[in-house]
């Protein structure tokens, strides 16, 4: 796929999302959630139909976990992808919960098995987060910016080309936050830098692990990895920064939890990334690969929480 057709892609799935959030938003400040979850179903029904690709890739994603979870011996799930347009649309609203500070630690979001430890076993300043498009990553902010105990600036990467829509998108969810976002292009000296003095004063950095990057010059900074049995594309960047910058660095995933209804904080913590410069290629491979596994196992327990609705497989 050219760059103009993924970059085309990319923006329709962006739009897209965007307006629907917007209408959601409209009905959630009109009568509440109630008013929401009413209009909810009608409305992504509206957007399903319009949504040709999204829905083609969210199928055949969906396809590919049972596809997975068959290989695995697990049980084949019963899966369709306009429940997974639910899933997300439902996503949207704890997102604005997080934005606004309504979450709060133990009563809405709360650490499972060992993530607690995993990611305060690290006694030093500054953290790096590789995060993913699985879940709701802003539920963070009622752990990390709420709590009293210990309290964290985050700082999140976005890349130029999407800063205008994220804030969009953010705007709409919640018009007073104030984010913390580092734009950048390239991982150059200056921000390597500005990277540095944040963890020195014990402040996160965030950048997502599953979304390569759009432009030709970029190309040779992914890595090739199976996923779900698939040959799939991830960003080698957040591991190189994690080793330039020799910080602590945590997969951290959020998870609703259909039981519970509270988010399930999912913590695997990998130290400093070390990539051997004799076998920087193998080494960066072992990183990417263990990070892929990671994302396949939540997605394998969690299929609707995956919220990449573009091609991913073909996707370079």
């Amino acid at each position: 796929m050219s760059d103009q057709q993924e970059n085309w892609a990319e923006k329709k799935e962006v739009a897209g999302g965007f307006y629907g959030i917007k209408l959601m938003l409209f009905f959630y400040r009109l009568g509440g959630k109630k008013l929401f979850t009413l209009v909810l179903y009608p409305v992504m029904t509206v957007y399903y139909l319009m949504a040709r690709e999204q829905r083609r890739n969210s199928k055949r994603y969906l396809s590919l976990v049972n596809k997975r979870r068959t290989e695995l011996g697990l049980k084949k799930l019963r899966l369709n992808s306009f429940m997974h347009f639910i899933a997300f649309a439902d996503m949207m609203l704890d997102k604005l919960n997080a934005w606004q500070g309504k979450l709060e630690l133990h009563k809405d979001v709360e650490y499972i098995d060992d993530s607690f430890n995993e990611f305060y076993k690290d006694k030093v300043p500054g953290k790096i987060i590789i995060c993913s498009h699985l879940g709701d990553i802003e539920a963070l902010n009622a752990i990390f910016t709420k709590n009293k105990d210990e309290h964290y600036v985050i700082n999140s990467i976005v890349f130029n080309k999407h800063v205008q829509n994220f804030n969009r998108m953010i705007k709409a969810l919640a018009p007073d936050v104030d984010l913390n976002l580092i734009s950048t292009d390239t991982m150059g000296a200056d921000t390597a830098i500005l990277l540095r003095d944040k963890l020195d004063h014990n402040e996160i950095v965030v950048i997502a692990g599953d979304r390569v990057p759009q432009t030709s010059h970029e190309h040779n900074r992914v890595v090739k990895a199976k996923f779900l049995g698939e040959d799939a594309y991830f960003p080698q960047g957040c591991f190189v920064l994690s080793s330039v910058l020799k910080a602590p660095t945590i997969l951290v995933f959020a998870l609703k939890n259909n039981k519970t209804n509270m988010v399930d904080i999912v913590c695997k913590n990998i130290g400093i990334v070390k990539l051997d410069r004799k076998n920087r290629e193998a080494s960066l491979q072992a990183y990417v690969d263990n990070y892929a596994k990671v994302l396949e196992e939540i997605c394998l327990e969690y299929p609707y929480q995956w919220f990449n609705f573009y091609d991913f497989f073909k996707a370079k």
